[in-house]
């Protein structure tokens, strides 16, 4: 008997829910069984991602259709989720949370410079009255000299203002542990009992370095001299995760071809849709590095990310359950041909723009800040 339509939406939102689990356990498996600097800056760079999954399969599984929702799966997860994830997912929305799609600039400038504020107080704790021009308030982290990530704009993502200094042990073994079980639990969506596997190697990430500058002296002369210091700490943010995505990601696919794509197209689309919302709330600034950025996010190619059905691609990419009345003519090619029924492009066309285009904007962005 042949499946229905809704019988096959079902079974394609589980698989595209192990897909993601199964990568970002082997991530996070592969990560605590290596022995190098990748060991820990895996997951720090990666819990935006990681979150995602697993707040959206919480989500998944806790359906109020009867028929998606998994309730002896639920019983396997904590009670209640940790604070973080549901902050930490929006890492990789960046600017773009669909939660505050009206929300002004000035006030995610508010918020990170709220994290900023926090950051200092901590590192300045133990400094002598008069010492602090001593201290560095940035930490960042660079791949070959691109930002795959920085303190401040994480402070803000893992809502640490909220959080004690000295609860940040368990604080963050906790988090580490929901993950864990989370992408543990998914994976029992394959009918097993754990496919959690270890197959990627961290060697190329062990060369992640640490740099520590003063967020005045750094970014004084970065990005455009007409933006203000939290202006380029969200800046910051977008390029670090701009570049987790066109550099780290793919060092870290293995065979988990599409849910790393998935994870990349998030990142991009996000990442155009904040710099729009940066670059057309502040017309003032201007300079030559400025308007590669700009033509980029204006492009023919980023304005193909806006053809029809690629919102739905992307909510696909996102939400793993499957509503309304969308007809998609299921297959078995990458993403069981979500992006062939929805769009003109085909998964290898879209997987093409995604990477070339990324490429582009990371390099221009680092101009831009180095400018």
């Amino acid at each position: 008997m042949m499946p229905t339509t809704d019988e096959l939406r079902i079974a394609v939102a589980r698989r595209l829910l192990l897909e993601d689990a199964l990568w970002i356990g082997d991530v996070l498996t592969s990560a605590f069984r290596h022995d190098g600097r990748a060991r820990t800056m895996v997951p720090l760079l990666f819990s935006g991602h990681a979150s995602r999954i697993a707040y959206e399969g919480r989500e998944f599984l806790t359906s109020s259709n009867p028929d998606v929702a998994l309730p002896a799966f639920v019983e396997h997860l904590t009670d209640e989720e940790h604070p973080s994830i549901a902050l930490a997912r929006h890492a990789t929305k960046m600017l773009d949370n669909q939660t505050s799609k009206d929300k002004l600039l000035s006030d995610f400038e508010a918020e990170i410079h709220q994290a900023w504020m926090s950051q200092r107080t901590l590192l300045f704790k133990t400094v002598r009255r008069g010492f602090s021009w001593l201290q560095p308030d940035l930490g960042y982290y660079t791949l070959d000299g691109d930002v795959v990530g920085a303190t401040i704009p994480l402070h803000m993502r893992f809502g640490l203002d909220a959080v004690p200094q000295e609860d940040y042990p368990h604080f963050f073994a906790q988090f580490g542990e929901e993950l864990f079980r989370s992408m543990r639990v998914y994976t029992y969506l394959s009918g097993g009992t754990d496919e959690t596997a270890t197959t990627l190697s961290l060697s190329p990430i062990d060369i992640v370095e640490d740099n520590d500058r003063f967020v005045g002296r750094y970014l004084k002369r970065g990005y455009d001299k007409h933006l203000s210091l939290d202006q380029k700490l969200l800046l910051l943010l977008v390029e670090s995760e701009v570049n987790t995505a066109a550099k780290l990601i793919p060092l870290l696919t293995g065979t988990h071809v599409a849910a790393a794509f998935r994870a990349r197209l998030l990142s991009l689309w996000h990442a155009l849709s904040s710099l729009t919302k940066i670059l057309n709330a502040l017309p003032s600034a201007s300079s030559p590095a400025r308007d590669k950025v700009r033509q980029i996010v204006s492009s023919v190619d980023a304005d193909r990310l806006s053809a029809p059905g690629m919102s739905t691609v992307r909510n696909r990419s996102v939400h793993y359950e499957i509503r309304g009345k969308i007809q998609i003519a299921f297959s078995n090619t990458p993403m069981f041909g979500i992006v062939e029924s929805l769009t003109a492009e085909t998964f290898e066309s879209l997987d093409a723009l995604v990477r070339d285009l990324s490429s582009e904007l990371s390099t221009a962005l680092r101009d831009w800040r180095e400018a």
